[in-house]
């Protein structure tokens, strides 16, 4: 009886034995695909994350954020050579697609702000509308570009202060990118006495101003002359000063001390 049992129990152990090995060299085709699928998907991230890395460091300020969008496309290939490996072991690309849409749909509820400041963080980036140390004027609020960050832009106001503004109301918002002015005009008024000869007291202002350091000769200052009273002149002045190389307040301090020393 045992051996009777014990030869069942052998004959059964062979045949499933058979049926495996035979499995097995059915799958080894697919599987010898499925790893040359995986093997030119590691080579393509690589790749793609080498060049991307070299195309953002072109185009952006912050390594670390083309660390990130370099690795993101990395994972980017290796998801898709993931998907092309299971198709060719056979795995239903059906339900596979369906698994990820409905666990990148629950996702994309869950973290949807994050993932909209992420992607407007990345094409802020790519469209270059400023560069760090730009002073811009964004969301109410008016500051140089210290950092763009993948969830925000810091701002840091005049006074010190640091602004954090996400990267949606940045991309979707008006940006003024004061920095990318060429030349920035500024106005002084002087009041003088009516007794001189008012053509003299404008080339004596206007040479004063156009000798100040920081203004520009193109597009060159100019003055005008108006009776302000009966005893007084007025004297308006303008004149342009590129911000990107002085700064405009302190050429126009120097400029309306260099005209008032002029008319004394």
């Amino acid at each position: 009886m045992l051996d009777r049992v014990s030869a069942q129990f052998g004959a059964g152990l062979l045949e499933a034995l058979d049926t495996v090995v035979r499995g097995s060299a059915r799958l080894l085709p697919a599987l010898a695909a499925a790893l040359v699928v995986a093997l030119l998907t590691w080579v393509a991230a690589r790749l793609v994350f080498a060049g991307t890395r070299k195309v953002m460091a072109r185009r952006s300020t912050q390594a670390h954020v083309d660390l990130l969008i370099a690795r993101s496309s990395s994972v980017a290939v290796v998801a898709v050579g993931a998907v092309a490996a299971l198709a060719v072991l056979g795995v239903s690309l059906t339900a596979l697609v369906a698994s990820l849409g409905l666990a990148g749909v629950t996702l994309g509820f869950a973290l949807r702000d994050v993932l909209a400041n992420t992607v407007s963080g990345v094409l802020l980036l790519l469209q270059c509308p400023f560069t760090i140390g730009d002073t811009i004027c964004v969301a109410g609020s008016e500051g140089a570009v210290e950092d763009v960050r993948i969830r925000d832009t810091v701002l840091r106001m005049p006074d010190g202060r640091r602004v954090y503004v996400p990267n949606t109301a940045v991309f979707n918002g008006t940006v003024v990118n004061i920095s990318s002015r060429t030349a920035q005009d500024f106005e002084i008024v002087l009041r003088t006495g009516a007794a001189g000869d008012p053509a003299r007291t404008r080339e004596c202002v206007l040479a004063s101003v156009s000798a100040v350091a920081g203004v520009l000769a193109e597009p060159a200052p100019s003055a005008s002359v108006s009776a302000a009273s009966l005893d007084r002149v007025r004297v308006d002045v303008r004149a342009w000063v590129d911000p990107r190389v002085a700064d405009v307040d302190a050429v126009k301090a120097t400029a309306l001390t260099a005209a008032r020393s002029a008319l004394v």
